[in-house]
């Protein structure tokens, strides 16, 4: 993460979108936008049922996109350092990728569910960091873990 991206993301609280990423992320839209055209145009009898269900689909994936994309913030009691923060995280067997800068990033491990989570810190004030969980691939359901990992991250840095 360069300078500009870790500016941006302390002003606006979520990732950037390039170009690349945007098309990427929102091309899974094409198949709700399929199935809401088909049942305006083709199908009598399934068209409510098809625009109904393309519309919720579209909407679950724009939340799911957006959701990854944003950052949650955590008020530290105490202060810690980056290398405090990344010896604590990875006592929960958490691996640490990249460390420098008031920037952590971590794995996190494989469950039955899910191939892991990328977990990213950004230290912006002595007692103030933000927290930011994406699945490891293009996960479709990820039940939760951005919350969970963020309740963790709570714990172990409040005890």
């Amino acid at each position: 993460m360069d300078k500009t991206t870790k500016d941006y993301v302390i002003q606006r609280m979520r990732w950037p979108i390039s170009y690349f990423n945007y098309i990427s992320n929102y091309f899974v839209l094409f198949m709700p936008l399929l199935l809401i055209y088909a049942g305006v145009t083709n199908y009598e009898r399934d068209g409510p049922f098809l625009i109904s269900w393309g519309l919720v689909i579209f909407v679950f994936f724009i939340l799911r996109i957006e959701i990854e994309r944003r950052f949650k913030e955590l008020v530290l009691k105490k202060d810690y350092s980056t290398d405090e923060i990344g010896k604590l995280l990875q006592k929960n067997n958490w691996i640490l990728i990249r460390q420098g800068d008031g920037i952590l990033e971590f794995y996190t491990d494989a469950s039955s569910f899910s191939w892991g989570q990328k977990v990213t810190i950004i230290k912006v004030t002595r007692e103030k960091i933000l927290i930011n969980t994406l699945p490891t691939g293009r996960a479709p359901f990820t039940f939760f873990k951005d919350i969970l990992n963020y309740k963790e991250i709570k714990r172990i840095l409040e005890r």
